[in-house]
């Protein structure tokens, strides 16, 4: 009897054993993966230290003369719409299966000016702008 108690504390340990080896070290990588993340500097930084001479677009990091002049962060996704107080927003690109009315909005002059009848586009955008949708 007292050896059956023996086992059965044996058998228990050595499942315990294994569910913890399981348990913490499930991720082998994961403490070199927050290692690598600690080691990229904040947004805070990257921003406070730019040395951008100009202005500095949160969205993009990018360095230009003045705010209406950031690119949207998803070119190729978005499209830009400039609003009378030379500012801008960026909205999706809205989806269409007219082949010319996508090279339209695929084209960043016509793109951001496209003002087609029931599509959320950039003509869109300046009516709400307006107060007029």
């Amino acid at each position: 009897m007292i050896l059956f108690g023996l086992q059965e504390i044996c058998a228990t340990l050595l499942v315990m054993q294994c569910a913890f080896g399981f348990l913490f070290n499930f991720n082998p990588n994961q403490q070199q993966q927050q290692q690598q993340q600690q080691a990229q500097p904040s947004f805070e930084d990257i921003y406070l230290n730019n040395e951008c001479n100009g202005y500095l677009c949160p969205d993009t990091m990018q360095c230009v003369s003045q705010p209406k002049d950031c690119p949207c962060p998803f070119p190729k996704s978005q499209l830009k719409c400039t609003l009378p107080n030379d500012r801008y927003i960026c909205i999706s690109k809205p989806a269409t299966h007219d082949a010319a009315l996508n090279e339209i909005y695929d084209d960043e002059t016509r793109g951001s000016t496209a003002k087609k009848e029931e599509a959320r586009d950039c003509g869109w955008v300046l009516d709400a702008y307006m107060d007029k949708v």
